[in-house]
C-alpha cells in the first residue's frame, strides 16, 4: 500500500497483490476514497497482526499442554511398572508382562 505522486502535486493511493507468483500494484485512486481505502488498509493489517499473535499464542499454550501431557504420561508408566514389579511381574523378552511363579 503506497501513495505514488505521478506529474504534478496529486497523490495515488495504489494497493500491492499477488497474481500468479507476480506483485501487482492495483490503482485505487485520490482523495476521499483512497484514504478510506488507505485506512481500511491499514485496519485489516493490523487485524492480521492480531491474529496471528492470537494463534502464536494459542500455539506455545498447546505446546506446553503437550508437554505436560508427555510428562503426565511418563510418570504413569513408570508407576504402573512398579506396581506390576512389586506385584510380582515381570517383563518377559521387553514386551510381555508375566508372574513370576515362586511369588509369595
Amino acid at each position: 500500500m503506497s501513495w505514488d505522486q505521478k506529474k504534478g502535486k496529486k497523490k495515488y493511493y495504489y494497493r500491492s497483490k499477488r497474481v500468479d507468483g507476480k506483485s501487482i500494484k492495483e490503482y485505487v485512486g485520490r482523495g476521499r476514497t483512497a484514504t478510506e481505502a488507505e485506512l481500511f488498509d491499514q485496519q485489516q493489517h493490523l487485524r492480521k497482526q492480531f491474529d496471528q499473535r492470537y494463534w502464536d499464542l494459542r500455539l506455545c499454550l498447546l505446546d506446553r499442554a503437550s508437554d505436560s501431557t508427555d510428562h503426565l504420561f511418563m510418570l504413569s508408566t513408570i508407576l504402573f511398572k512398579a506396581i506390576l514389579i512389586s506385584s510380582g511381574f515381570y517383563l518377559h523378552k521387553g514386551h510381555e508382562w508375566r508372574r513370576r511363579n515362586n511369588y509369595g
